[in-house]
């Protein structure tokens, strides 16, 4: 009995939640059920777009080599040919080629490239502007950049938490997409407000040694500081990797693609991926009575429904399976998100502390009138604000699936390169 609930749970497990090796209620499942065979693969994969049945490519390697006057070369062109379909086939049913233990073995450049250009750009400051005295307003048991750290980390938390109460909102109110989009500019709204205040709660202003921003001046060390948002590059490489865990069960292992496709046109798979050792234990655990009640089983199918649902959600955003992109790409993203905070604060801190927004009523300097104007921080907000709205668009479900990963990867890596050397300039550093 037990055996026949397992059976009953697999069944309930579809391969992808919207694509299935046949559908018995249209027209081409119903000429599959009456076939002695029973369904196969090539009925849904062909005749639901409109084309004429074709062979399943499994049919076709299994056929041999095609026979040519040029066979070598026809041979070599066969054969990658059938390697597309197998692979499209694949796909069809939510099944990817490749091992998951290299997948994750590549991913782990982007957190080292990650830690190599924190350390970089933490020792750029000493390296490129040194200056003679740096005197701390901190106390000795609490001395910097650790106010700077735990306060950007916080403040991006926050940001972050605030993600999806935002989109509530704005759902509430607008549109999917409309809604994605308004959603994303006020959490840019609230980023950068963070940004501002993080420079008033550390009185930067009131410490300043010289009328105007400078980076000789410390001042210019504890806006880097802020800028180094390691909580954001530590979120980001967490969510990469449990992005890449819902695709743990659906690899199929090199040379083994077309005995996985025989029993996928069998009928035979039951499970998605019978090689893994979860998957493995799990079948063990089915067939042990008295290892798990039938609620926990059917908990588990409902587990791996929701990792369907997941992982093509994901691909809806995406464009493409998380697996498929490059891990050059990651790094990028990676890199962009750190080098594009640092321009950006860099921008924001300088036109703020040129404000007279920002000058204590009690300040010690004789400032003058042109050092204290309104102009730039009414000028730089507004550009900062409208400069980090668009790249973020760029990664949002309304855009990101039209335009490509890469696109928004590289579009990202040089906005941010301008603004980190707008922002470096804005600051005197180029000089």
């Amino acid at each position: 009995m037990h055996r026949r609930v397992a059976q009953t749970v697999a069944a309930v497990l579809p391969h992808r939640a919207s694509q299935r090796p046949w559908d018995p209620d249209s027209e081409a499942g119903e000429i599959a059920a009456e076939s002695p065979e029973g369904p196969t693969l090539d009925d849904n994969a062909y005749t639901d777009l409109g084309f004429a049945r074709m062979s399943s490519p499994v049919d076709s390697i299994a056929s041999g080599p095609r026979s040519s006057p040029d066979a070598p070369q026809e041979e070599q062109d066969g054969a990658d040919d059938d390697n597309d379909d197998v692979e499209w086939e694949l796909q069809n049913n939510g099944l990817y080629i490749g091992s998951y233990f290299r997948v994750l073995l590549l991913n782990a450049c982007v957190p080292v490239f990650a830690v190599v250009t924190f350390a970089v750009l933490a020792l750029l400051p000493d390296l490129a502007w040194p200056i003679a005295d740096f005197p701390s307003t901190y106390p000795a048991s609490f001395p910097f950049p650790l106010p700077e750290i735990l306060l950007s980390s916080a403040f991006f938390s926050q940001a972050h938490l605030l993600r999806v109460p935002l989109f509530s909102f704005a759902s509430l109110l607008l549109p999917a997409e409309s809604a994605c989009l308004a959603s994303t500019f006020l959490h840019v709204l609230i980023t950068n407000g963070l940004r501002l205040a993080a420079l008033a709660i550390l009185q930067v202003r009131h410490t300043m040694d010289y009328p105007i921003p400078t980076c000789q001046d410390p001042a210019f060390r504890t806006v880097w500081w802020l800028s180094l948002n390691f909580a954001e590059v530590l979120a980001a490489i967490v969510q990469g990797y449990q992005q890449l865990a819902l695709y743990r069960d659906v690899m199929v292992p090199e040379g083994r693609e077309i005995e996985f496709l025989e029993r996928l046109k069998s009928g035979s798979l039951d499970e998605t991926v019978a090689y893994s050792p979860e998957q493995e234990a799990f079948e063990d655990e089915l067939e042990d009575g008295e290892a798990r009640s039938v609620e926990s089983r059917i908990d588990r199918g409902v587990e791996k429904l929701l990792v369907i649902k997941m992982r093509e959600e994901l691909e809806e955003v995406y464009g493409l399976p998380v697996i498929k992109i490059p891990v050059i790409i990651s790094c990028l993203q990676r890199f962009n998100s750190i080098i594009l905070s640092i321009g950006l604060n860099l921008l924001l801190s300088a036109a703020y502390l040129r404000s007279p927004l920002s000058i204590p009523t009690s300040d010690q300097f004789s400032i003058r009138s042109y050092i204290s104007s309104h102009v730039p921080f009414v000028i730089t907000t507004p550009l900062v604000l409208l400069l980090h709205a668009s790249l973020a668009a760029l990664h949002t479900p309304a855009v990101l699936p039209r335009i490509g990963v890469h696109t928004a990867a590289y579009v990202g890596v040089l906005v941010g390169i301008m603004s980190f050397f707008a922002g470096l300039a804005v600051w005197g550093a180029l000089s």
